[in-house]
Protein backbone atom coordinates (compact mmCIF):
# COMPACT_ATOMS: atom_id res chain seq x y z
CA UNK A 1 0.00 0.00 0.00
CA UNK A 2 1.64 3.35 -1.18
CA UNK A 3 1.50 6.69 0.84
CA UNK A 4 -1.47 7.98 -0.87
CA UNK A 5 -3.64 5.01 -0.95
CA UNK A 6 -2.88 5.07 3.32
CA UNK A 7 -3.67 9.05 3.21
CA UNK A 8 -6.73 8.53 1.52
CA UNK A 9 -8.41 5.08 2.99
CA UNK A 10 -9.49 6.63 6.52
CA UNK A 11 -10.62 9.64 4.62
CA UNK A 12 -12.77 7.64 2.40
CA UNK A 13 -14.09 5.53 5.29
CA UNK A 14 -15.03 8.58 7.11
CA UNK A 15 -17.08 9.73 4.27
CA UNK A 16 -19.14 7.29 3.93
CA UNK A 17 -19.50 7.08 7.36
CA UNK A 18 -20.79 10.22 7.61
CA UNK A 19 -22.72 9.95 4.33
CA UNK A 20 -24.32 7.10 5.96
CA UNK A 21 -25.36 8.72 8.90
CA UNK A 22 -26.46 11.57 6.94
CA UNK A 23 -29.06 9.15 4.28
CA UNK A 24 -30.12 7.42 8.10
CA UNK A 25 -31.62 10.61 9.04
CA UNK A 26 -32.54 12.05 6.04
CA UNK A 27 -34.46 9.55 4.34
CA UNK A 28 -36.32 7.93 7.22
CA UNK A 29 -39.52 7.79 7.11
CA UNK A 30 -42.18 8.37 10.01
CA UNK A 31 -45.06 5.64 8.40
CA UNK A 32 -45.22 1.63 9.62
CA UNK A 33 -42.51 0.31 7.88
CA UNK A 34 -40.05 2.28 10.29
CA UNK A 35 -41.77 1.27 13.41
CA UNK A 36 -39.10 -0.48 14.95
CA UNK A 37 -36.57 2.12 14.08
CA UNK A 38 -38.44 5.37 15.09
CA UNK A 39 -40.56 6.47 18.40
CA UNK A 40 -43.18 9.38 16.93
CA UNK A 41 -44.28 12.14 18.92
CA UNK A 42 -48.11 13.97 18.76
CA UNK A 43 -46.51 17.20 19.09
CA UNK A 44 -42.80 18.60 19.06
CA UNK A 45 -40.60 18.71 22.07
CA UNK A 46 -40.07 22.44 23.32
CA UNK A 47 -36.12 22.95 23.32
CA UNK A 48 -34.13 26.48 23.36
CA UNK A 49 -32.10 28.61 21.60
CA UNK A 50 -28.75 29.61 21.49
CA UNK A 51 -28.10 31.91 23.99
CA UNK A 52 -28.43 35.85 23.12
CA UNK A 53 -29.06 38.97 23.75
CA UNK A 54 -31.77 41.62 22.91
CA UNK A 55 -31.52 45.86 24.05
CA UNK A 56 -33.85 46.92 26.21
CA UNK A 57 -35.64 50.24 25.77
CA UNK A 58 -35.48 52.58 28.67
CA UNK A 59 -34.20 55.71 27.57
CA UNK A 60 -34.59 58.46 25.37
CA UNK A 61 -30.78 57.77 24.32
CA UNK A 62 -32.10 54.44 22.89
CA UNK A 63 -34.85 55.75 20.37
CA UNK A 64 -32.06 58.19 19.22
CA UNK A 65 -29.44 55.39 18.52
CA UNK A 66 -32.21 53.17 16.31
CA UNK A 67 -32.87 56.74 14.66
CA UNK A 68 -29.16 57.01 14.00
CA UNK A 69 -28.96 53.46 12.63
CA UNK A 70 -31.90 54.00 10.00
CA UNK A 71 -30.64 57.27 9.04
CA UNK A 72 -27.02 55.71 8.52
CA UNK A 73 -28.39 53.03 6.98
CA UNK A 74 -30.78 54.85 4.93
CA UNK A 75 -28.88 57.15 3.95
CA UNK A 76 -26.05 54.67 2.28
CA UNK A 77 -28.71 52.96 -0.10
CA UNK A 78 -29.80 56.65 -1.31
CA UNK A 79 -26.37 56.76 -2.70
CA UNK A 80 -26.66 53.86 -4.44
CA UNK A 81 -30.04 54.48 -5.82
CA UNK A 82 -29.75 58.31 -6.24
CA UNK A 83 -25.85 58.46 -6.99
CA UNK A 84 -26.71 62.36 -8.20
CA UNK A 85 -28.49 63.20 -4.95
CA UNK A 86 -31.62 65.44 -6.37
CA UNK A 87 -34.64 63.54 -4.32
CA UNK A 88 -35.39 64.62 -0.70
CA UNK A 89 -36.63 62.54 2.10
CA UNK A 90 -40.14 63.30 3.58
CA UNK A 91 -40.81 62.09 6.96
CA UNK A 92 -44.54 61.91 7.62
CA UNK A 93 -45.62 61.87 11.43
CA UNK A 94 -46.11 58.31 12.83
CA UNK A 95 -48.13 59.02 15.40
CA UNK A 96 -48.86 60.84 18.19
CA UNK A 97 -46.82 58.99 21.25
CA UNK A 98 -43.79 60.43 22.96
CA UNK A 99 -42.22 57.37 21.12
CA UNK A 100 -43.28 58.34 17.57
CA UNK A 101 -42.70 62.14 18.24
CA UNK A 102 -38.95 61.86 19.56
CA UNK A 103 -38.11 59.14 16.94
CA UNK A 104 -38.92 61.26 13.94
CA UNK A 105 -37.08 64.54 15.44
CA UNK A 106 -33.96 62.49 15.67
CA UNK A 107 -34.40 61.10 12.36
CA UNK A 108 -34.65 64.73 10.68
CA UNK A 109 -31.77 65.34 12.63
CA UNK A 110 -29.80 62.36 11.66
CA UNK A 111 -30.31 62.65 8.32
CA UNK A 112 -29.41 66.40 7.95
CA UNK A 113 -26.64 65.20 9.76
CA UNK A 114 -25.77 62.81 6.90
CA UNK A 115 -26.18 65.30 4.34
CA UNK A 116 -29.72 63.59 2.58
CA UNK A 117 -32.10 66.76 1.90
CA UNK A 118 -35.35 66.28 3.53
CA UNK A 119 -38.79 67.49 2.02
CA UNK A 120 -41.27 69.78 3.73
CA UNK A 121 -43.80 67.52 1.64
CA UNK A 122 -44.32 63.96 0.23
CA UNK A 123 -44.80 64.83 -3.64
CA UNK A 124 -41.59 63.66 -5.89
CA UNK A 125 -40.13 62.88 -2.17
CA UNK A 126 -38.77 59.51 -0.62
CA UNK A 127 -41.02 58.18 2.08
CA UNK A 128 -39.73 57.25 5.27
CA UNK A 129 -42.42 55.48 7.43
CA UNK A 130 -42.01 53.87 10.53
CA UNK A 131 -44.58 51.56 11.87
CA UNK A 132 -44.52 50.07 15.59
CA UNK A 133 -45.84 46.70 16.32
CA UNK A 134 -46.19 45.91 20.62
CA UNK A 135 -46.15 42.95 21.94
CA UNK A 136 -46.92 41.91 26.06
CA UNK A 137 -46.01 38.40 27.06
CA UNK A 138 -47.43 35.77 29.34
CA UNK A 139 -44.42 34.18 29.90
CA UNK A 140 -44.40 30.54 31.30
CA UNK A 141 -40.72 30.00 31.70
CA UNK A 142 -39.42 26.77 33.08
CA UNK A 143 -36.80 27.86 36.38
CA UNK A 144 -34.56 26.01 38.76
CA UNK A 145 -32.80 27.26 41.73
CA UNK A 146 -29.58 25.78 40.26
CA UNK A 147 -30.20 28.83 36.94
CA UNK A 148 -29.65 25.90 34.51
CA UNK A 149 -31.61 22.88 33.40
CA UNK A 150 -31.05 19.86 31.07
CA UNK A 151 -32.85 19.99 27.74
CA UNK A 152 -32.95 18.07 24.31
CA UNK A 153 -31.00 19.04 22.03
CA UNK A 154 -32.03 21.39 19.01
CA UNK A 155 -33.18 19.12 16.18
CA UNK A 156 -32.80 15.77 17.52
CA UNK A 157 -35.34 13.07 16.66
CA UNK A 158 -35.85 9.91 19.15
CA UNK A 159 -34.79 6.93 17.30
CA UNK A 160 -34.50 2.91 18.35
CA UNK A 161 -31.78 1.17 17.49
CA UNK A 162 -32.29 -2.90 15.97
CA UNK A 163 -33.72 -4.26 19.09
CA UNK A 164 -35.84 -1.96 19.57
CA UNK A 165 -34.54 -0.09 22.65
CA UNK A 166 -34.75 3.80 22.69
CA UNK A 167 -31.12 5.54 21.80
CA UNK A 168 -29.48 7.93 24.33
CA UNK A 169 -31.26 10.84 24.70
CA UNK A 170 -28.43 14.20 23.58
CA UNK A 171 -29.29 16.73 26.08
CA UNK A 172 -27.86 20.46 26.45
CA UNK A 173 -27.49 22.70 29.12
CA UNK A 174 -30.42 25.32 28.85
CA UNK A 175 -30.21 28.58 31.07
CA UNK A 176 -33.08 29.08 33.57
CA UNK A 177 -33.72 31.27 35.92
CA UNK A 178 -30.46 33.02 36.51
CA UNK A 179 -31.09 35.57 33.58
CA UNK A 180 -34.68 35.26 32.29
CA UNK A 181 -36.56 35.83 35.55
CA UNK A 182 -35.81 39.64 34.84
CA UNK A 183 -36.66 38.98 31.71
CA UNK A 184 -39.50 42.56 30.76
CA UNK A 185 -42.95 41.03 29.73
CA UNK A 186 -43.40 43.46 26.78
CA UNK A 187 -41.68 43.78 23.12
CA UNK A 188 -41.75 45.86 20.62
CA UNK A 189 -40.65 45.82 16.51
CA UNK A 190 -39.82 49.27 15.02
CA UNK A 191 -40.49 48.85 10.73
CA UNK A 192 -38.58 51.55 9.18
CA UNK A 193 -39.41 51.96 5.38
CA UNK A 194 -37.37 53.97 2.68
CA UNK A 195 -39.89 54.02 -0.42
CA UNK A 196 -39.95 55.56 -3.44
CA UNK A 197 -43.00 55.30 -6.26
CA UNK A 198 -43.94 52.05 -4.34
CA UNK A 199 -40.71 50.31 -4.23
CA UNK A 200 -38.69 50.05 -1.26
CA UNK A 201 -35.15 51.43 -1.36
CA UNK A 202 -34.61 50.43 2.03
CA UNK A 203 -36.13 48.68 5.42
CA UNK A 204 -35.07 48.15 8.61
CA UNK A 205 -36.78 45.99 11.06
CA UNK A 206 -35.42 45.96 14.81
CA UNK A 207 -36.87 44.61 17.92
CA UNK A 208 -36.57 45.42 21.45
CA UNK A 209 -37.69 44.52 25.54
CA UNK A 210 -39.94 47.53 26.87
CA UNK A 211 -41.67 47.07 29.93
CA UNK A 212 -45.38 46.55 29.49
CA UNK A 213 -46.10 49.75 31.45
CA UNK A 214 -44.43 51.94 28.97
CA UNK A 215 -47.24 50.99 26.22
CA UNK A 216 -48.67 54.33 26.39
CA UNK A 217 -44.92 55.28 24.93
CA UNK A 218 -45.59 52.92 21.96
CA UNK A 219 -49.29 52.32 21.62
CA UNK A 220 -51.78 54.95 20.55
CA UNK A 221 -54.25 55.80 23.37
CA UNK A 222 -57.87 56.83 23.46
CA UNK A 223 -58.16 60.26 24.45
CA UNK A 224 -59.35 61.40 28.08
CA UNK A 225 -63.02 61.16 28.60
CA UNK A 226 -63.33 59.74 25.22
CA UNK A 227 -66.17 57.61 25.33
CA UNK A 228 -66.23 53.71 24.05
CA UNK A 229 -69.30 53.34 21.76
CA UNK A 230 -70.88 49.27 21.66
CA UNK A 231 -72.97 48.32 18.80
CA UNK A 232 -75.97 46.05 19.36
CA UNK A 233 -78.25 44.18 16.78
CA UNK A 234 -81.73 44.39 16.35
CA UNK A 235 -83.49 40.72 15.50
CA UNK A 236 -87.37 40.53 14.92
CA UNK A 237 -88.50 37.37 16.37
Amino acid sequence: MNKDTKFFTPMILLVLLVHNALVGCSSLRTDSSNARLMATAQVPVPTGYLLSTQPKMQALQHWDNLAAKVAEHGSKALGHFFPQGGVAVFVPQAGHTPFAKALRESLLTHLVAYGVPTAPSPEGAIILEVNVNFLAHARTLTKTAEGVRMSLEPGFRQLKDDQGAYRPLPLVAEESGQFSAQTPDGEIQVNSSFTYQGSYLYRDSSIFYVESAQWPHYVEQPPPGAVQLKKFSLVNK
